[in-house]
């Protein structure tokens, strides 16, 4: 996987890159930022490559990659640097404790402290009101980033305390590009995974890179198939993946659901990327239950139950 390690090759978030470049050129950088936008279009890596920009020994403008400072971000062992992220359903006060005692200190290798949080929408009230505090009296030496693709769930206050940089979907033709230019992708395949991926660089790459076409296909075939034994084998092996994969998994049956209606009615007529087999039921329907599905999986919820009941309701 390539990594990016300069502002200038983030793709199409110019507006974002731009902001943080001028921020980090004037030497005016916020305190504290929110990237905000929907999943897979470059908040993590430009997170990232903040980093870079930042601690790099040789040159904050265009940085080396190959410097002590570089090495250890790549290996997520500089120790200026706090990655935070959920412990199953949400961030507690306890990880909160930690960055207050991580910030206490000065910068021992560069001149920020910078804290990381993933999925900062998950910080639970508690954790939420302690962050808060050290937003309000930050250290002249540290520098936040939250990173959220659901900014209605955070706190006014902390909203109110942050640089807001959004991030928005990618264009098809952008995502199409670098999928022929840098994965040397066939065209065919490239203009399929970039129509479906919504704007999101990181759903394409997801697409091609974990086979959930393949396990789409599997999934139509045992759903259509008489097979109780075949359902529960299918279901077995694809709850055993994480969620991310799951939820690609329910992302991809609702393109599959929504193209069969729409190539139904004779308003598009999509390639055949997607299982011969089409869905033939309500769609309405059927996207409520991907999204019961959803947030069953989000819960913790027995995931081959979860799966196993929308399989039952989606091929009846």
């Amino acid at each position: 996987m390539q990594i990016i390690r300069n502002l200038s090759e983030i793709i199409g978030q110019e507006p974002a890159t731009k902001l943080l470049k001028a921020s980090l050129h004037s030497r005016r950088l916020a305190h504290s930022y929110l990237f905000s936008g929907p999943p897979g279009v470059g908040k993590k890596t430009t997170a990232r490559a903040l980093l870079y920009h930042l601690f790099c020994h040789i040159s904050s403008d265009n940085p080396c990659g190959g410097c002590l400072a570089c090495k250890k971000i790549e290996r997520d062992i500089h120790p200026d640097i706090k990655f935070l992220h959920p412990e199953k359903k949400d961030i507690r006060i306890d990880s909160i404790r930690e960055v207050e005692r991580f910030l206490r200190f000065r910068p021992t290798e560069g001149n920020y402290r910078v804290v990381i949080i993933s999925q900062a929408e998950r910080l639970n009230p508690e954790a939420g009101n302690a962050l808060l505090k050290s937003l309000e009296e930050p250290p002249l030496y540290s520098l936040f980033v939250l990173i959220t693709e659901k900014t209605y769930q955070m706190l006014p206050t902390i909203l109110s305390r942050c640089q807001i940089v959004r991030f928005n979907p990618i264009p098809t033709d952008l995502i199409k590009e670098h999928l022929k230019r840098r994965l040397l992708c066939e065209e065919s395949v490239a203009d399929s995974v970039a129509e479906i991926s919504s704007g999101s660089l990181g759903w394409a790459l997801e697409i091609l890179n974990s086979g959930i076409l393949e396990e789409l296909n599997s999934f139509v075939k045992v759903g259509h198939s008489g097979s109780e034994d075949g359902k529960f084998r299918r279901l077995e092996k694809i709850s055993k993946q994480d969620r991310n994969y799951l939820e690609l998994l329910l992302y991809v049956l609702v393109i599959w659901i929504w193209r069969s209606y729409l190539n139904a009615k004779g308003v598009f007529n999509y390639p055949n990327s997607f299982p011969e087999e089409k869905f033939t039921g309500d769609p309405f329907i059927a996207i409520q239950e991907l999204d019961r599905a959803k947030r069953a999986i989000e819960n913790f919820i027995n995931t081959e139950l979860i799966l196993y009941t929308l399989m039952k309701k989606l091929f009846k």
